[in-house]
């Protein structure tokens, strides 16, 4: 059962290589987060989909165009 007083973060860059991957590394041990990352291009792994915007209370983006 989810913690309801975490709160759900998405990252998100491009590729999900470097900039995205990286903000979910750093806060992944954050007690009070659920952290994930994904990238807009179709060759990033995982891409961003419907599920994940619709599981994120917040989501940060890398740069504007996104």
């Amino acid at each position: 059962m989810p913690d309801p007083t975490k709160i759900n973060v998405l990252f998100v860059c491009n590729r999900n290589q470097w900039r995205s991957a990286t903000g979910e590394q750093m806060w992944s041990n954050h007690a009070n987060l659920w952290v994930r990352s994904a990238g807009t291009s179709p060759s990033a792994m995982p891409t961003v989909y419907k599920g994940g915007i619709l599981w994120a209370d917040v989501i940060f983006v890398m740069e504007e165009k996104h």
